[in-house]
């Protein structure tokens, strides 16, 4: 029972934080829809690796968005995956997004594993704190090849004329 004391204490802590911002109070957020990215081949040599993706933004309320970007990696990842799907939703401060407004860098963790079919996941938040828009946090992947990651990641988001292939 001590030794839940102090993981039960460090998780209020971190609840805590995450709902203060050092600039003031948040304005709170509403589901604006989801975003739907999806991933090229790509192949891990050990330290990392780079995919392109092509996004869709399927909003609450209007037309959908298309974006186009990379997801970079650092760290553990070795191995040859398929054609990637990952699934965030996307809250913001109101359900009405301009085209666009989901461009930028969000930064995090990345890990998975495949063998044949496999899974990932994804925690990324926006690397600018004060953005009136963000990714929930986690996103579950779904992926086939050989292949396992725990890395550093980035994802780059621009907004793209098409819509994903």
């Amino acid at each position: 029972m001590r030794g839940l004391l102090p993981l039960l204490s460090l998780g209020s802590a971190l609840t805590l934080a995450g709902t203060v911002n050092a600039s003031g109070p948040t304005m709170p957020q509403v589901s604006a829809g989801l975003l739907e990215c999806r991933g090229a081949f790509a192949t891990g040599y050990g330290f990392g690796s780079t995919r392109k993706v092509q996004c869709e933004f399927r909003p609450s309320i209007g037309m959908n968005h298309y974006y186009s970007g990379t997801l970079d990696r650092v760290g553990l990842d070795f191995g040859v995956s398929d054609q990637g799907s990952m699934l965030w939703a996307v809250l913001a401060t109101s359900p009405n997004l301009d085209p666009g407004a989901l461009a930028g860098t969000y930064v995090g963790l990345s890990t998975g594993f495949a063998l044949g079919p496999g899974f990932s996941a994804n925690m990324l938040a926006a690397q600018d704190a004060g953005r009136q828009v963000t990714l929930q946090p986690l996103s579950i992947s779904a992926d086939s090849g050989l292949s396992l990651s725990f890395a550093g990641a980035t994802l780059k988001l621009e907004p793209s004329a098409t819509a994903p292939q």
